[in-house]
């Protein structure tokens, strides 16, 4: 191999290694949902497919927000089912769609910040469309926290409320605590700016983090917090995997969600 194509081999080698990394979609099967939840499927413009979970059961309470939930980067439907997240958000009696991200679980397609940004964005508008009477709430772990950021600047008229729990700054910032920085910004293209995106949120906004999350460091969760203008709560003691295990984070959440209101907006349409 020549001296100039072997340099290139090692940083592809490289580049797909740590992109393994940013997306390592766990190898388990997702099933059926689970009563009472139901299965509901959207199209990407390229034709992507995209799984979720939803509960809008009848006899919800009436008023209340409904809530976008954006899984970390290691997770799908069926895992945060057996480590019962679900049991979680059931007991906030509230409407609520979980989905896998592009080539997560049973949605086709390639993970990516455009595709999973695209993906949300779909999810909040058939959101939209059916709970339209309800203010929505987007809430993101670790990547799902970036990506609950980007889609709340994104989509200002229909988010009303995020909550970002263990957020970093940026991807960059975040490999570089685990990786040479050249090495995350010449091999990964997305970036997931999360405190440049901040500055377009408008919504009232959440930070939670973990103040021994040795993944991303709690610096960065107050830096996202201080640029969305946030509440912030750091929870003593916790790590970054531990963190929704939290008796605290759920309280919190519940107060927060209840302290969401619409916006007026000609736009918002009523219930279906």
């Amino acid at each position: 191999m020549s001296k100039l194509v072997w340099p290139a081999f090692c940083l592809i080698l490289a580049g797909c290694s740590v992109r393994h990394i940013v997306y390592p979609a766990p190898p388990v099967s997702v099933p059926d949902p689970p009563r009472p939840l139901r299965a509901v499927t959207w199209s990407l413009g390229d034709g992507t497919q995209i799984a979720s979970w939803v509960h809008d059961e009848p006899g919800l309470v009436s008023t209340g927000p409904a809530v976008l939930f954006l899984h970390g980067n290691g997770e799908n439907l069926e895992t945060m089912r057996q480590v019962g997240l679900f049991e979680e958000l059931l007991l906030l009696e509230l409407p609520f769609v979980v989905l896998d991200y592009p080539g997560y679980g049973r949605s086709t397609g390639v993970p990516s910040e455009a595709s999973l940004l695209e993906a949300g964005s779909v999810a909040l508008e058939w959101m939209r469309q059916h709970f339209g009477h309800r203010p929505t709430v987007v809430v993101g772990w670790s990547l799902g926290a970036a990506v609950a950021i980007g889609l709340a600047a994104a989509n200002p008229e229909r988010c009303d409320g995020l909550v970002a729990m263990s957020a970093w700054t940026s991807l960059a910032d975040v490999g570089a605590s685990h990786f040479p920085r050249w090495l995350v910004e010449v091999a990964v293209a997305d970036r997931y700016d999360s405190t440049v995106v901040a500055e377009r949120v408008v919504c009232p906004a959440l930070v939670i983090h973990g103040s021994r999350d040795r993944i991303i460091p709690v610096e960065q969760g107050r830096k996202v917090a201080a640029a969305l203008r946030a509440d912030w709560l750091e929870v003593p003691s916790a790590g970054h995997n531990d963190l929704l295990g939290n008796n605290m984070v759920w309280r919190r959440l519940f107060d927060f969600l209840a302290s969401i209101q619409p916006p007026p907006s000609p736009e918002r349409t009523s219930g279906l």
